[in-house]
């Protein structure tokens, strides 16, 4: 599959939900239906331990230690469109993928989302660094703050390994 923005399937993210609620009471996986449009992801930006993770893009616009900006044109300036948030990335096999399909959007949406999709298309070096960067602080334990606001990264890869088979 290509680098490129994916809807995850509903069922898969709930099972994802579900094993971290039995793990720790709660789930930093990011909800993905939403009234207007549902969150998409980015990737694959990391593969590790047979599998691929995907990043959620997020409206979020204030820069953190484990996120990427992703700036867009407009009216010839940079503006923040969202963000790449790497602590809620998770492990998704493909068939549980879905490509967005920008044609299903009104024309204004689609130019922004074109827009975003070649800030992340340029910045793929940076974003696979980031993820990894990301994965390992919170593996191996050197933030124990960014690990509690961080979706459980082992855990979550053995969870997709189970679901896939």
């Amino acid at each position: 599959m290509k680098i490129s923005f994916y809807y995850v399937d509903e069922e898969y993210v709930q099972y994802l939900k579900e094993v971290e609620l039995s793990k720790r009471g709660f789930s930093c996986i990011p909800n993905m239906e939403y009234h207007k449009h549902d969150k998409f992801v980015y990737g694959v930006v990391l593969s590790v331990n047979g599998v691929d993770y995907y990043v959620p893009f997020s409206h979020y616009d204030r820069q953190q230690e484990d996120n990427i900006l992703i700036k867009v044109d407009y009216h010839k300036k940079l503006k923040v469109a969202g963000s790449l948030r790497f602590n809620y990335m998770f492990p998704v096999p493909k068939n549980c993928l879905i490509p967005v399909d920008f044609s299903e959007f009104t024309e204004d949406r689609k130019v922004l989302l074109r827009k975003e999709y070649k800030a992340c298309l340029s910045s793929l070096s940076k974003i696979q660094k980031k993820a990894l960067k990301t994965y390992e602080r919170v593996v191996n334990g050197n933030n124990d703050e960014l690990a509690r606001n961080s979706c459980m990264f082992l855990e979550l890869e053995e969870a997709c390994k189970k679901y896939t088979n």
